[in-house]
């Protein structure tokens, strides 16, 4: 069986605005974004894995926490991670990532963002 990648959720920070929106993996935001990060999911035989990432336009420096929930007949997971990052220009980062058994409908995520003085909450009800 194949790899098979998903985004399954983007959240944009500008300068002074922000926005939460889906996205797909073959659209990134536009150029005149300043952070945009994503909650990325892959599923390979019954293997799942589930990345935070952020791109910036700008050189940025914030935080992040990644919250992770995995419930199925054998009961519940949940991770936790968390810390900063600093950006360059241009660049793209995983901030975070967690591998489980099971199957991508069995989690629910939600990745929280502070950069430029604000806060933002990207989650996905069920992948």
């Amino acid at each position: 069986m194949s790899a098979m990648t998903y985004t399954i959720a983007a959240l944009v920070i500008t300068g002074a605005a922000c926005t939460a929106s889906l996205a797909t993996s073959q659209n990134d935001a536009s150029a005149s974004e300043a952070l945009v990060c994503e909650l990325r999911l892959t599923e390979t035989n019954r293997q799942v894995t589930i990345a935070a990432e952020a791109k910036a336009r700008q050189a940025m420096r914030g935080t992040y926490e990644l919250n992770i929930d995995q419930r199925s007949a054998a009961g519940r997971s949940t991770i936790r991670q968390g810390g900063e990052f600093d950006l360059k220009a241009g660049e793209r980062s995983t901030l975070g990532q967690a591998s489980f058994s099971g199957r991508a409908r069995d989690f629910n995520a939600e990745l929280t963002v502070k950069a430029n003085g604000q806060t933002r909450t990207c989650r996905s009800a069920a992948l």
